[in-house]
């Protein structure tokens, strides 16, 4: 019941985001602000080396998300074969002066209170030239209604999202380095400039 109000939130608020109003922002105009709200908050997470038990980690993220290279497969509903990430969440290319995230495509059924390093509940991916968009992360998310305190994975807290995402995030770049660290918000080596 409460991933179903978390997603009927979220559709509101895409709704809403994207409905025309004369004084309204345009959609993309809205999630840059979004988006740039949260830019000062790189979040050097892990800018060292990482854990044994993290690189270990981390190598069954990719594992278990190798097949997402692929969008088509990534976004085809669970029931025919896919990843389930079926609603990108937030519209649009996230990107901030800091570096960008890319595309997010959200598995709808993963939300909830619960994080599991083999579900990530959303696939990042980075506009490529020709119209090809690359895997290069994932990102774990947690309702903020659902939680009270950050959620922890691989030894790291997750980061709070105020309005208009309202969640918890955590990122881990296992498909493009980040000289920020594995863990940070943003990617200096990610772009949205071929974003269309």
């Amino acid at each position: 019941r409460q991933r179903h109000l978390f997603l009927a939130g979220a559709a509101v608020t895409l709704t809403a985001a994207c409905s025309p109003a004369p004084e309204a922002p345009s959609t993309a105009a809205q999630l840059s602000t979004a988006h740039a709200s949260h830019a000062g908050m790189i979040r050097v997470a892990n800018n060292g080396d990482l854990t044994p038990a993290q690189k270990q980690a981390i190598a069954q993220v990719k594992q278990v998300t190798q097949r997402f290279h692929d969008i088509a497969i990534a976004t085809r509903p669970t029931a025919q074969g896919g990843g389930g990430y079926t609603v990108q969440f937030p519209a649009g290319c996230a990107a901030s002066p800091d570096g960008a995230q890319g595309f997010h495509y959200l598995n709808p059924d993963l939300v909830d209170a619960n994080v599991e390093l083999l579900r990530p509940e959303l696939v990042m991916y980075e506009p490529g030239p020709n119209g090809q968009m690359n895997l290069v992360g994932v990102d774990y998310i947690v309702p903020l209604s659902l939680s009270a305190t950050p959620p922890t994975l691989l030894g790291q807290p997750f980061t709070a999202l105020g309005p208009p995402l309202n969640v918890w995030a955590l990122h881990i770049w296992g498909w493009r380095p980040n000289p920020g660290g594995m863990f940070a918000l943003w990617n200096a080596k990610v772009s949205c400039a071929n974003a269309q």
